[in-house]
């Protein structure tokens, strides 16, 4: 048996954890912004959720990176990934801003593809670079007719209360969907870091699984509230189209294995079931650092890589 796949799993350990303590935010942070669910109680849900998304279509992203931005198994590659993309993960997790892990990782491949002279699979590459602009496209207008599809309905069911308990049960099952994607697309991304045999184990992706539910647990406060709070106040009715429209577009673009952000899929999906209402943005500046999150991911997960590849 070799050893060294078998370490490969300790730092995507720990980008799983980070993972999941930037990440409760895009799930579940818009239910528990108006108030339907308890901290808690998003996190039991959302654990539930991611770890159904890694067993049941982990897979589909696994080969994304080594098979796909690359062709490399080479541990030594994998772990510079893994490890460059923990850093900046930390960073921006640190400054509370839900960050694309997607991004960051794809940058640390081909940081790390190329000071290594490993060859880069450029159009697939330039493929997920087109789906980071089309995710919060997507994700703003899915949530967008969903908001005024709900909208509609809700006009149909008589009595407030009623509406209430309607929209708050669509809301939890959404963000219960938004966390299945995060499992599916995000965490089988960090799957395929993981070399083989290791990372074709059951017991791995469930590690990793437990993991992310670690990281909701003990870090994703912070990040949870800057979504909840602070970026635009929604109802139940667009709690649940911001959530399901963010879902519906990660989890379409992981049946092509394109890892794509959660983050901004859900961040596009609040702007589009926030206008149909009116909504107004209470916090300009924080959705402008979220923007610019995006932006940066990429090169800092590929300048990071070259300085992780130097080190080690």
């Amino acid at each position: 048996m070799q050893l060294s796949p078998y370490l490969s799993v300790i730092p995507s350990v720990a980008l799983c954890v980070i993972l999941g303590a930037n990440n409760l935010s895009t799930c579940l942070g818009t239910s528990v912004g108006t108030g339907r669910l308890r901290y808690s109680q998003a996190l039991a849900l959302a654990s539930i959720g991611v770890m159904a998304g890694i067993l049941l279509e982990g897979s589909k992203l696994s080969r994304a990176i080594t098979f796909g931005i690359v062709l490399s198994s080479d541990p030594r590659f994998t772990i510079v990934v893994a490890l460059s993309s923990f850093v900046v993960m930390v960073l921006l997790t640190y400054r509370k801003l839900p960050i694309s892990l997607s991004q960051v990782a794809v940058g640390a491949a081909v940081g790390a593809a190329t000071v290594t002279g490993i060859q880069v699979n450029w159009v697939f590459t330039l493929l997920i670079a087109l789906s980071w602009l089309l995710t919060p496209v997507a994700g703003f207008m899915v949530a967008d007719a969903l908001s005024v599809l709900t909208l509609r309905l809700g006009k149909r069911v008589r009595g407030v209360f009623t509406q209430n308990i309607m929209y708050s049960y669509l809301a939890i099952l959404s963000g219960v969907y938004a966390s299945y994607a995060l499992g599916a697309n995000t965490v089988g991304l960090i799957i395929g870091m993981v070399d083989p045999p290791a990372s074709q184990h059951l017991l791995v992706s469930i590690i990793l699984g437990l993991a992310t539910v670690l990281g909701m647990l003990l870090f994703s406060r912070g990040t949870t509230l800057s979504v909840a709070e602070d970026i635009v106040g929604l109802n139940p009715s667009a709690s649940f189209a911001s959530q399901m429209g963010g879902a519906a577009t990660v989890h379409a673009f992981t049946q092509f294995g394109i890892p794509v952000s959660v983050s901004q899929a859900v961040v596009g999906g609040i702007f589009g079931a926030a206008i149909p209402r009116k909504f107004v943005v209470r916090n300009d500046r924080l959705a402008r650092e979220i923007v610019l999150g995006w932006t940066v991911a990429p090169l800092l997960g590929a300048g990071f890589a070259l300085v992780v590849n130097t080190i080690l």
